[in-house]
């Protein structure tokens, strides 16, 4: 062989490196092709690549040739001055050590470490590519070595196309790092997304955190529970898992083994306490702590629970319950990435469970208030057949004000006679309420003074004025009349103060109650007109506010004629079929929930021998 036989094989040897590096596609490949290559062609007796950690320590990434005690000594290493492999780092130059002489001479306290084993010469190769420093290459031999200039050039170039290749796979590695963390944070903001649609669906809220849960365990966890803080306990109101036989397997094992309701630690403690509990792995010696007996241990251990994390449900500095994640068969393991997810998640179940339990309460206190406004029940009258509705507006913002919509039905001072009111107040919410109430008892009170019904409303447009001080926007549009019950029919004396006309079904026809009057509340003198109806047995008077004629649907405003047509559809019969046919009618004509409150009062006449 020539002498320029290991020159050639030194550059044949390159070659064939830089086209297997081209391949590789992770660091381990690259410094196992390294390692080998370049072992080969200089006959080395062990060798090891080591990149640089985010950390500035030093990973091993291939090793071989060295016992498996000394490749586990040094997986990891500090880099530090003092050593060959961090001074080559350090100083980005290689380090030559071609004898266990040259070792003691020039690293005394790591020779016997560097010469063992029967080690003699090693050599220390920074991996650098422009000024990065992206680890080293190490290699020893058992004999002494001279590394010549040729020798050494190999492994500079040998180096230098491993380095070019981590520094290529690390830009591989952090593109899809990078590309994976945008569609992971994705996956996350669009799972939160369908979690505030869960929460804020038409739904009580333990069918909400129920759908939550089950929503939790198609990616994010292998198990979910939601637990609620509520009448002075802790209660959890919702558990899953992709398999249904596994939660019926844990609400067995919770009914043999009740949760301790005072529990110092778990879903429990976090949800009265507010503090998130972390769990990367979960340790046997807490299912040890939380188990009553030998049997509940093993079967809590059969869950298979790895990894843990239980976050509170805070808002506005409370704590409403916790949410529990845990991984078990799957294997995986929560990072402190996933923690803050997961208390994302809880924060924005937190805010809707609080924004629900306002809205429940403010409902309940709207829907409290309109009833103390309204009849409880409508009053048995002799001769008279009654049946009133009432519906609030829309229920996405009604229920949480109260209408200015009223009806009422009080017996008068002669024996015989009732007064029947409605009323449309302007406005919604409070002040409304407020001159709801005071149109109802200044009606009550003064035809319990005997007064006729034009009298009535000139009293209360006189109270109505000086109750709102000024205010032009507190009217409102009012029916009133006297009912009087003979053997053989009902006289009925109406006024209306700007209100919808009332309708009369006689003698088999609709008619249209014509009085005109001013609405109340704006001006000092009104202008009245009482008007007389007699209705025969079996004839209707339908009072009504405008949420009805005003109604808006498809084919645009319900109005009066639709309204006479449903009224004269049902003439001969009981008020309360009146009553639910228009409410029925309007319903369907708009699709959906009434867009003003609607209040209709149905009366017919029934009158009895004697009355």
């Amino acid at each position: 062989m020539s002498s320029d036989d290991p020159a050639q094989a030194r550059g044949l040897a390159l070659q064939h490196l830089a086209e297997q590096l081209s391949r590789a596609a992770t660091p381990v490949d690259i410094g196992r092709l390294a390692v080998t290559a370049a072992a080969q062609v200089l006959e080395a007796d062990a060798a090891g690549v080591y990149a640089t950690t985010e950390s500035g320590e030093l990973e091993s990434l291939h090793s071989a040739g060295w016992s498996a005690q000394t490749s586990g000594r040094y997986r990891r290493l500090t880099v530090r001055r003092g050593g060959p492999l961090s001074d080559a780092v350090l100083d980005g130059e290689p380090v030559w050590l071609e004898d266990a002489e040259q070792w003691r001479r020039r690293y005394p306290e790591m020779a016997p470490v560097g010469t063992s084993e029967g080690f003699q010469a090693t050599a220390c190769v920074p991996l650098r590519v422009e000024d990065r420093d992206l680890g080293a290459i190490v290699f020893t031999f058992s004999r002494p070595r001279e590394f010549l200039p040729p020798e050494r050039s190999h492994l500079l170039a040998v180096a230098a196309l491993c380095a070019q290749a981590l520094d290529r796979a690390r830009l591989l590695v952090a593109e899809r790092t990078a590309r994976a963390d945008a569609e992971r944070q994705l996956a996350r903001m669009t799972f939160l997304a369908q979690a505030a649609g869960l929460m804020e669906a038409p739904l009580s809220v333990q069918e909400r955190l129920q759908q939550l849960a089950d929503l939790a365990v198609t990616g994010t966890a292998d198990w979910c529970a939601v637990h609620l803080v509520g009448d002075g306990r802790v209660d959890r109101v919702a558990v899953a898992h992709s398999d249904p036989a596994k939660v019926a397997f844990v609400a067995r094992l919770e009914q043999r083994y009740p949760p301790d309701p005072d529990a110092p630690t778990g879903a429990i403690a976090v949800a009265r306490t507010g503090e998130p509990v972390f769990l990367p792995d979960i340790p046997d010696d807490l299912l040890v702590a939380a188990a009553r007996d030998d049997e509940h241990l093993e079967l809590i251990r059969s869950i298979g629970m790895r990894s843990g994390l239980v976050v509170p449900l805070l808002v506005r500095g409370r704590s409403l319950g916790a949410l529990t994640l845990v991984q078990a068969e799957s294997g995986e393991r929560f990072s402190e990435v996933d923690l803050a997810f997961a208390n994302q998640l809880a924060a924005t179940a937190a805010v809707a469970l609080d924004n629900a339990r306002l809205y429940e309460q403010q409902r309940r206190t709207a829907h409290t208030l309109q009833s103390a406004l309204l009849p409880a029940a409508l009053p048995a009258a002799p001769g008279l057949d009654l049946a009133v509705r009432y519906l609030p507006q829309g229920a996405d913002e009604a229920d949480l004000r109260v209408g200015g919509d009223l009806y009422d039905v009080v017996a008068g001072t002669v024996p015989g006679r009732w007064a029947v009111t409605v009323a449309d107040v302007c406005g919604k919410g409070a002040e409304a309420a407020a001159l709801t109430a005071l149109i109802r008892h200044t009606v009550r009170a003064d035809v319990g003074h005997g007064l006729g019904p034009a009298a009535v409303l000139r009293r209360l447009n006189a109270a109505m004025l000086h109750d709102s001080v000024g205010d032009p926007a507190r009217f409102a549009t009012v029916v009133h009349a006297h009912l009087d019950v003979a053997p053989d029919r009902v006289r009925a004396q109406l006024v209306s103060a700007g209100h919808v006309p009332a309708l009369a079904v006689r003698a088999g026809r609709v008619e249209t109650v014509d009085a005109p009057g001013t609405l109340l509340g704006v001006y000092p003198e009104v202008s009245l007109t009482e008007v007389e109806i007699v209705l025969e047995p079996d004839e209707l008077l339908v009072l009504l506010t405008d949420g009805v004629t005003e109604a808006r649907g498809m084919d645009g405003w319900y109005g009066p004629r639709r309204l006479r047509d449903v009224v004269a559809a049902q003439a001969g019969r009981r008020a309360e079929a009146v009553a639910a046919a228009i409410v029925a009618d309007v319903t369907a004509f708009q699709v959906g929930s009434p867009r003003d409150d609607i209040a209709l009062l149905v009366v017919g006449a029934t009158p009895q021998e004697g009355s």
